[in-house]
């Protein structure tokens, strides 16, 4: 059973764009950092939301992305890659249904 977590933001900070899991046209939002800007005891100034992005799950190779450079998926891109992930995740079911199959 998965635990929920809270995760508290503080007033000054502006509250991040994307969540983690969200895909993009640069890869799956991974983790979320908050980063200040020079001066860290001026609260009035905002410092900026990054991203890491699994890039590429098969070497998982993670980018780190500033918000404004984040760029999400359109419904069909969302959906074409959605389909994809199924396809390959039926592929490895079958391959290992087969594999049980010969032992």
């Amino acid at each position: 059973m998965e635990t929920s977590k809270i995760i508290t933001i503080p007033n000054h900070w502006t509250s991040p764009k994307y969540s983690l899991g969200q895909h993009t046209k640069q890869g799956i939002i991974v983790g979320v950092q908050y980063y200040l800007f020079e001066n860290l005891l001026a609260p009035e100034r905002d410092g900026s939301w990054r991203y890491a992005v699994l890039v590429s799950s098969e070497d998982e190779q993670v980018d780190y992305i500033p918000e404004s450079q984040i760029r999400l998926l359109s419904s069909p891109e969302l959906r074409l890659e959605m389909e994809s992930e199924i396809d390959f995740c039926q592929r490895k079911i079958q391959n290992l249904q087969q594999h049980l199959e010969t032992m």
